[in-house]
């Protein structure tokens, strides 16, 4: 089950956000919500990172509690995207990778949108909600 999407500009502002199946609201503003999601991002970016065994890169794939799953990528540009999905969710790094795919083809390579402003694209968001709800975890 997929329960909501984030998708964070290099500066920490979420220039996106869906929900699906979300059970359950955090009880503050989306503001806040935000803005704790971005931080959170960064501190465990950080701490993965300072707890590194080995060397080259750290990346920072998932965040699992007991009852959900915070599935992440960010690019090289800075990009962040967090899906929240069920425990059983499979197959979500490769979502993540086809929305960034229409993240690119619909923000990016358009002229007329500029992206790191709030995404206002229709067509951006009904490929996501295609993408999404066609996944084999959404239902």
């Amino acid at each position: 089950m997929i329960y909501n999407f984030y998708l964070f500009n290099r500066e920490g502002v979420c220039i996106c956000y869906k929900e699906w199946k979300r059970e359950k609201q955090a009880g503050m503003s989306r503001e806040e919500e935000f803005k704790l999601m971005y931080g959170m991002l960064l501190s465990l970016r950080s701490f993965s990172t300072k707890l590194n065994t080995k060397d080259g890169q750290q990346l920072l794939r998932c965040f699992r509690t007991s009852v959900y799953k915070m599935n992440y990528l960010e690019t090289p540009t800075g990009l962040k995207m967090v899906l929240n999905t069920d425990l059983t969710a499979a197959t979500v790094p490769e979502l993540l990778k086809q929305i960034y795919k229409i993240y690119v083809d619909c923000v990016l390579r358009n002229p007329l949108i500029e992206g790191t402003k709030t995404i206002t694209s229709e067509a951006f968001h009904s490929q996501l909600n295609e993408a999404v709800e066609t996944h084999p975890c959404f239902a």
